[in-house]
């Protein structure tokens, strides 16, 4: 028989802060609840774990989440780490604060079940003692039951704090205290005062109450919200576990805090003192208190030197930090932003954090113009042209010297002609008619084979190496001349993608099956990736002549993407494939997914529909963008993996640089056709480029591949990823 003590909560959880005060580590793509902060695990899966019960005369249902429909992605993979899997994930179309957020998470409960006792708290606090807390919210759910008093849980001061509200305690209630009433958060006298009666709790934001309770004091209080929530709730779209809420009735209602809304005016408030540690981890200062220092007091993490320094938090991601001679200073360096503050002074980085809202994202055009113009393309212009062997080099070190490989790819050279080609066109003033003369010189006097097409390799002096006619190879020499042509007004360009074309319709064009095939051998298996290009090389020579010919090439690229390369079964996209276009699944390799590709192929049909309505393959190109985007990214980095099977499964370790760049182009072009989850994965691609990958080991340089921890594993910076960084950033200052 159960005993009359026991008690049963359905926990909510809030998911929706953003952490400004922990700016630039907590941002609106990944605030702070998304961190490992205090272990191996996310705020957010710690809160959740605190639900799975450890003290007799306690259980929770599973939990209800709320948070932001634009964070829906990275939510839903979180809460999968945790030990239980939420009942609902409750999604937000917009911000409208913590009464409205709470209002739509319990509006089915209170409908269903009005006596359910639920718990409502926070994602991004610390909590060590779980056994404490669930003593805890065991007796306030007792006397929230014995009493139908709302119920908060207020955490004994330990200091004069002036960034948190207090609750103020009357006369006892149970196991607990009446409220008088809530205050804001006051000044340092005041807090003083606070402290000293001895009658003042800290507001850590949670409350305990039985739904119906709750329901019957939005109706009184606040009607409005409580009307929009249940509609907002009503007409939502649901999708398994998830729910998410009606836009428009959702937007519909006012943006109040619970405190504001419900508490400071209902009657019948009662408070627990916690018996656990606390703390809500809301600025750097709080850090450094709760992290593990050196024998100098400072606490750091990363990549960091200190020198005769005291007392100092230091976090490094994707740089190094050396500091020397200071003390008592918080310096983070994190996702291509640096803030340096006094440690009793971290109160106004909440100021910084809006002063950068407030700048939006007009700076980063200038920025990407920048590194473009002044740092990126002056160094591969001076380092990457082999004046002496002629074209390109394949590879740079670290140091900017050429990298000792045994050839280098005809297909480099032709990017690097579009690189220079498009700078050209976009002002660039440095000398892109040499580098053009150079490159162009080189390919059409060493790469056109005796008889016809494109070589495959040269030897780092210059010779041929690899005769292999190559259609990728073809697809990008296209793709360099209409770039070409198109910066200069060259005929030859015109010229010799004539010959290219007609050398690929005759010696390795498909004319069974449609497509090309992989080389003049007809080697097996074949691949999609070879097609895409030509697609982006057919889109460009449209582009740069507007004559209808390039146009229906690319539209028979379309339809063997339409047709062969998209899997109606898994929303991905297949990469190999037998001579007739079946799919060729041999191998975990054949089988593999690669995301960046996903992405690629989006943008490109975009470009497409942008001349040619295809409804049906737009679709399909928006089914590419959220596989990749809801299971091909590294949590730890944001970075998109280079692989991964087409059920989200056996993600690969490493993300390359070009993956990235295809991510943020496909960003933006959804995000001008007002695809909802396109405008954080641009925010975000963008900082996971400059943060890890084009903070290279020389100005203009890069990182070609990093771990999924964010590590550097790539060896050299290869020439052939200045194709993918250039178009790329292109796009972005084009756009904003």
């Amino acid at each position: 028989m159960a005993n009359k003590n026991d008690v049963t909560v359905t926990p909510v959880i809030l998911c929706g802060g953003a952490g400004s005060r922990l700016w630039p580590m907590s941002r609106e793509d990944k605030p702070k609840q998304f961190h490992a902060l205090v272990n191996d695990r996310s705020l957010l899966v710690n809160t959740i774990e605190r639900m799975v019960p450890v003290v007799p005369g306690i259980s929770f249902r599973p939990v209800h989440v709320i948070g932001s429909a634009a964070l829906g992605e990275a939510l839903e993979k979180e809460v999968a780490r945790a030990p239980v899997l939420p009942q609902v994930l409750v999604l937000e179309p917009c911000i409208r604060d913590t009464a409205a957020a709470i209002a739509a998470a319990i509006a089915t409960v209170a409908e269903t079940n009005p006596d359910e006792l639920v718990i409502v708290l926070p994602s991004d606090a610390r909590i060590d003692d779980i056994a404490g807390f669930q003593d805890t919210v065991a007796a306030a759910a007792r006397v929230a039951r014995e009493t139908d008093a709302i119920m908060t849980i207020g955490i004994p001061p330990s200091r004069a704090e002036t960034q948190y509200g207090y609750i103020e305690k009357g006369e006892p209630l149970g196991d607990g205290f009446r409220v008088i009433r809530f205050r804001e958060k006051p000044d340092l006298e005041t807090a003083e005062h606070y402290l000293r009666s001895g009658s003042f709790f800290w507001n850590a934001g949670i409350f305990l109450f039985r739904a119906g309770r709750l329901a019957a004091e939005y109706a009184r209080l606040q009607p409005r919200i409580w009307e929009c929530a249940r509609k907002a709730v009503r007409e939502g779209a649901r999708d398994g576990r998830k729910l998410v809420l009606d836009p428009e009735s959702f937007a519909a209602s006012p943006k109040l805090s619970i405190d504001y809304a419900i508490m400071e005016e209902a009657g019948n408030i009662g408070v627990v003192p916690a018996r656990f540690d606390w703390d809500d981890l809301g600025s750097w200062a709080q850090l450094y208190e709760a992290a593990p220092k050196d024998d100098r007091a400072n606490a750091v993490s990363g990549d960091v030197i200190t020198v005769d320094a005291d007392g100092n938090l230091v976090r490094a991601r994707g740089a190094t930090v050396a500091i020397a001679g200071v003390r008592d200073l918080v310096v983070v360096a994190e996702d291509n932003k640096i803030l340096v503050t006094a440690r009793d002074r971290t109160h106004l980085v909440k100021d910084v954090t809006l002063a950068f809202k407030a700048r939006g994202d007009d700076s980063h055009p200038s920025t990407v113009r920048s590194w473009l113009f002044e740092t990126a393309l002056p160094f591969w212009a001076e380092k990457g042209v082999d004046r002496v062997h002629g074209g390109v080099h394949e590879a740079l070190n670290f140091d900017g010297t050429p990298a000792p490989l045994p050839y280098k790819r005809l297909r480099v050279l032709a990017r690097q002609i579009y690189c220079f080609s498009h700078a050209k066109l976009m002002g660039w003033e440095g000398d892109a008619d040499g580098i053009l003369d150079h490159c162009f010189e080189t390919l059409t006097r060493t790469g056109w084979h005796p008889d016809g097409g494109w070589i495959h390799l040269f030897n780092p002096d210059g010779s041929v190496q690899d005769e292999t006619r190559d259609t990728y190879d073809h697809c990008f020499v296209l793709f360099g001349l209409a770039w070409l042509y198109r910066a200069t007004g060259r005929a030859e360009a015109r010229e010799w993608a004539d010959w290219t074309l007609d050398y690929m319709d005759r010696n390795l064009a498909d004319h069974a099956h449609g497509g090309f095939y992989e080389t003049d051998g007809r080697k097996l298996p074949r691949r999609a990736n070879p097609h895409m290009h030509f697609l982006e090389a057919m889109m460009a020579w449209y582009e740069a002549t507007g004559e209808e010919k390039y146009l229906d090439r690319a539209q028979a690229m379309v339809m063997l993407f339409d047709r062969h390369f998209f899997d109606e079964a898994t929303g991905t996209l297949s990469e190999y494939f037998h001579a007739d276009w079946s799919r060729s699944r041999n191998s975990a390799e054949e089988t593999r997914i690669e995301p960046g590709h996903h992405y690629e192929w989006a943008w490109l049909i975009t470009r497409y529909l942008d001349h040619r309505d295809t409804p049906d393959v737009g679709a399909k190109a928006r089914q590419l963008f959220a596989t990749a985007a809801t299971f091909g990214h590294h949590p730890a980095t944001g970075a998109a993996a280079d692989g991964m099977q087409p059920d989200g499964s056996a993600v690969e370790p490493h993300a390359r640089l070009w993956p990235q760049t295809e991510a943020l182009k496909v960003s933006l072009a959804f995000e001008k056709r007002g695809l909802g989850p396109a405008a954080a994965l641009r925010r975000r691609m963008f900082d996971v480029l400059f943060s890890h990958y084009l903070n290279g080991p020389v100005p203009g340089g890069w990182y070609d591949a990093i771990d999924d921890e964010g590590q550097v594993i790539a060896p050299d910076m290869p020439s052939s990823s200045f194709y993918h960084v250039f178009c790329a950033l292109a796009e972005y200052a084009g756009s904003r």
